[in-house]
């Protein structure tokens, strides 16, 4: 799951495609509350085999998509988008507890 801002419209991701691309991408976003399917043709760069993923995405807080990269018909990446404010918190998961850091 990938962490964006509300007040941002422009995001970018990183992520590790699951194959090689070499043409135009597109989008394909699906908001999980309301059901509406909208199709972006995004920006990329790849380095180093990770790719950071530039598009345009309207969220409110607490929102949730999920997010299908397409390269044709082939998926080249899959994930989901939560729109928050609050910081993220780093935390480890031993037996029975949890270590926040």
């Amino acid at each position: 799951m990938k962490i964006l801002l509300p007040s941002a419209t422009s995001h970018t991701i990183p992520m590790k495609p699951r194959i090689n691309v070499t043409d135009v991408l597109s989008v394909v976003i699906k908001n999980e509350a309301k059901g509406t399917v909208t199709t972006v043709v995004p920006t990329y760069t790849l380095s180093h085999g990770i790719m950071l993923l530039t598009f345009t995405l309207v969220g409110l807080e607490g929102e949730t998509f999920t997010v299908k990269l397409l390269q044709a018909t082939a998926i080249v990446y899959r994930c989901k988008l939560f729109f928050t404010a609050q910081p993220a918190q780093n935390y480890k998961i031993t037996k029975n507890k949890y270590i926040y850091a």
